[in-house]
C-alpha cells in the first residue's frame, strides 16, 4: 500500500504534535503521584527531634522581615531560626539584628567574606550550619514565607517515612505580568528537562532533585557529605545535595508543597529572563545540553501548529487545531495548580517565544560561563 507524501506528513506532526503532548497529559498526572509524599493526616511522632532553620540572606530588607516572622510562627516546639546575612550591602544586616533582639527563637550570623572557591549562597548555608544544634537543618530561601506547620509536616514526613533530605515545591506567587506568565510555564519545563517525574525513584540514581527554596536534610547526613562545602562552587546547590544523596544511596525526596511554602520569583521582564536563565543552566551543571534539547521541543512540539495551520492541507489543519485545543488545556491545568489564572494559558503563542528567549539566555551563560546574580559576578565551574 502507497502512503503519499502528504499522509506521511501528517502523521509525522500528529505524532509531535498531538501525540507528545497526549504524554505530557500522563507525564503530569503520573507526576502529581509521585510527587506525593505527604502523609494525610499526618502522624504524631513519639518526640520530634531539635530543629535549625536556617535562611541566606543577601540584599533582602524589603522581604526579610515576613520570611522571618513566618518562621518564627512555626508550631514546632524546638525550633532555633537562624538568619545568615551574607555581605549585603542594604538594610538586611539591620532589618535582622533588629527582629533578633525581639525573637528568642532568632539569632543572627554575619558572613563578612566570601573564600576563594566558594559562591556565596553555599557560604552562608555553612556558616548556618556551623553554629546550629539541631537534629534536623532546613534551609528556607529568603523571599519566601512558610505556613505555621510547614516544617513539622517535613519533621514527620523525614522522620516517619525514613527519609534524609526532604524538599517541597512551592507555590509561585506573581508579582507582575510577567512573572505570572512565565513562572508556570518555566516549571513545566524544569519538570521535563529535569525529569521531576521520577527524582524519587530509587531506580534512578542519576535523577534528582530539590528545589532551594525548602530543603529539610538530617544532621549527620548532611555532616556525611561533607555540608555545602561538597557543593561550594555549584550555582545549582539545591539541586546538587539531592543529586549527592541519591548517588550514595541516600533516599532524598521532593514533594508538593503548594499550600505549605510561597515564594516570589522575579519582577519585570528582564528579571524573569536572567533569573530563570540561571536557574536552567545552574541546574544543568553549567552545560547546554538540556537546554538544546528544550529549545528543540519548543520549536518541534510547539510552534510547528503555525506552519500546520496557515501552510497545510485539510488534514493538518485539522491536526493543528486539535494539537491547540490540548495544549492549551494542559496549560491551564498546569497554570490553575500553579496558582495562576488558568487564561493565561491562551497566551501560550507569546509566551513560547520568552520562553525561548530564556533558554537563549541560559544558553548564553553555559558558553561564557559568566553568571552575575544579586550584584555578584561568579564564574561557572
Amino acid at each position: 500500500m502507497n502512503i503519499l507524501p502528504e499522509s506521511w506528513l501528517a502523521i509525522a506532526y500528529c505524532l509531535s504534535g498531538p501525540g507528545v503532548w497526549g504524554v505530557f497529559a500522563l507525564a503530569m498526572y503520573k507526576g502529581q503521584r509521585r510527587l506525593t509524599i505527604r502523609l494525610v493526616p499526618p502522624p504524631v511522632l513519639e518526640t520530634y527531634p531539635p530543629v535549625s532553620v536556617i535562611v541566606p540572606c543577601r540584599n533582602e530588607s524589603r522581604m526579610i522581615g515576613e520570611c522571618l516572622a513566618s518562621i518564627v510562627a512555626q508550631d514546632y516546639a524546638d525550633l532555633e531560626v537562624i538568619a545568615v546575612n551574607d555581605r549585603s550591602t542594604d538594610d538586611t544586616g539591620r532589618v535582622i539584628d533588629e527582629l533578633s533582639s525581639k525573637h528568642e527563637r532568632l539569632r543572627t550570623v554575619h558572613v563578612t567574606s566570601l573564600p576563594e572557591g566558594w559562591l556565596g549562597k553555599p557560604n552562608a548555608a555553612a556558616h548556618g550550619a556551623a553554629v546550629a544544634r539541631g537534629r534536623w537543618l532546613v534551609f528556607v530561601d529568603s523571599d519566601c514565607t512558610l505556613a505555621p506547620h510547614a516544617v513539622r509536616e517535613a519533621i514527620v514526613t523525614g522522620e516517619h517515612r525514613r527519609f534524609d533530605l526532604v524538599s517541597f515545591v512551592p507555590r509561585f506567587v506573581g508579582t507582575g505580568f510577567w512573572d505570572s506568565l512565565m513562572t508556570p510555564l518555566c516549571g513545566i519545563a524544569t519538570s521535563g528537562m529535569f525529569s521531576l517525574m521520577y527524582a524519587n525513584s530509587a531506580m534512578l540514581p542519576r535523577i534528582a532533585f530539590a528545589c532551594g527554596q525548602f530543603i529539610a536534610i538530617r544532621r549527620d547526613v548532611y555532616d556525611g557529605i561533607g555540608g555545602h562545602a561538597a557543593v561550594r562552587d555549584s550555582a545549582g546547590e539545591d539541586v546538587e545535595l539531592a543529586r549527592i544523596l541519591k548517588r550514595q544511596g541516600l533516599r532524598p525526596r521532593l514533594g508538593w508543597g503548594l499550600d505549605l511554602v510561597t515564594t516570589r520569583m522575579y519582577g519585570g521582564l528582564n528579571e524573569v529572563i536572567n533569573g530563570w536563565g540561571r536557574n536552567f543552566v545552574a541546574a544543568s551543571r553549567g552545560r547546554p545540553w538540556r537546554v538544546l534539547g528544550a529549545i528543540t521541543f519548543v520549536f518541534g512540539c510547539v510552534l510547528t501548529i503555525w506552519p500546520a495551520a496557515v501552510l497545510g492541507d485539510w488534514r493538518l489543519r485539522l491536526i493543528a487545531i486539535i494539537h491547540g485545543l490540548l495544549m492549551t488545556l494542559l496549560l491551564a491545568m498546569a497554570y490553575r495548580q500553579a496558582g495562576s489564572r488558568a487564561w493565561r494559558a491562551v497566551l501560550w503563542p507569546f509566551s513560547s517565544l520568552v520562553l525561548l528567549c530564556i533558554f537563549v539566555r541560559a544558553l548564553w551563560v553555559s558558553f561564557t560561563r559568566r553568571l552575575t546574580w544579586r550584584g555578584q559576578q561568579y564564574s561557572l565551574k
